[in-house]
């Protein structure tokens, strides 16, 4: 037997540090993939990593190769927009691809809560594969676990996460600090929540009222928002969506505990 791994890197990595406050212990991470993908007796052909690899922790992409996986860089936006489900439909490509060009591979095991991957699982059922879903309890859609053969749970193995220590904080604060479309972005929210004349600030109106403003600075802008709400100076939320009560909307709240947006307001 054999088993291919894919992992939906960022899914997994925004888990980690939304739901636990914490950030990947990457060595433990990948011993904890590695022992459940061969706890079957199958020999391990292959690990890929999907995710944008140019947001987030510098020099991961040769800390992914250093380990043993092969990161597969994946845009996620241009200058005009966000490419909403541009990871996941690279992912099931490549899955789809496996499947059909190494026969020989009869196991696979996903890392990733995603229900967007239950059009590849029926593929790989009919197929008679072997199918196992390592994910975390609260964020893997229930759907995809009724279809896997088997779900691990990873928050089986709390050493694979890590607390963000202080010095690395005040490094990231002193990042975001230096840019100054973050300073705008920190701005424009205090400003509006100041204003106090929504029941709440939407994600995609802030984002096109900002692009509206700075409309030389598409990019930088974007850039931005993405940072402030990856390093949390932006608290994301659903809300219901007045145009369609089926569909949720996203809303968000300056996170003034933030040290980043403290130096900002206070200066």
């Amino acid at each position: 037997m054999f088993v291919c791994v894919f992992i939906d890197w960022e899914n997994v990595e925004k888990t980690a540090k939304q739901e636990f406050g914490s950030v990947l212990n990457f060595e433990e991470f990948v011993q904890v993939i590695r022992s459940v993908a061969t706890s079957n007796g199958s020999r391990l052909v292959g690990i890929q990593a999907y995710g944008d690899f140019d947001k987030g922790t510098a020099g991961l992409m040769s800390t992914l190769i250093n380990l043993g996986i092969e990161p597969r860089h994946v845009v996620t936006k241009t200058a005009q927009e966000y490419l909403k489900g541009s990871t996941d439909i690279e992912l099931s490509l490549d899955i789809l691809e496996t499947m059909y060009n190494y026969p020989h591979i009869t196991d696979f095991l996903f890392v990733s809560g995603d229900s967007d991957l239950r059009h590849v699982i029926k593929r790989l059922q009919k197929l008679g594969k072997n199918l196992r879903l390592l994910g975390f309890k609260t964020h893997t859609s229930q759907f995809i676990i009724d279809m896997v053969n088997e779900f691990i749970l990873l928050d089986d193995y709390p050493n694979i996460m890590r607390k963000v220590t202080q010095t690395e904080k005040e490094q990231m604060t002193l990042l975001l600090l230096s840019n100054e479309y973050v300073r705008i972005v920190i701005e424009h929210v205090d400003r509006l929540e100041k204003m106090n004349n929504k029941d709440f600030i939407g994600l995609n109106y802030l984002r096109k009222r900002l692009i509206d403003h700075y409309k030389d600075s598409v990019t930088q802008i974007s850039d931005a928002l993405t940072h402030c709400i990856d390093y949390e100076i932006l608290n994301i939320y659903q809300v219901p969506n007045p145009n369609d009560p089926k569909y949720p909307t996203r809303a968000l709240k300056l996170n003034r505990e933030n040290q980043a947006v403290q130096y900002v307001l206070n200066k």
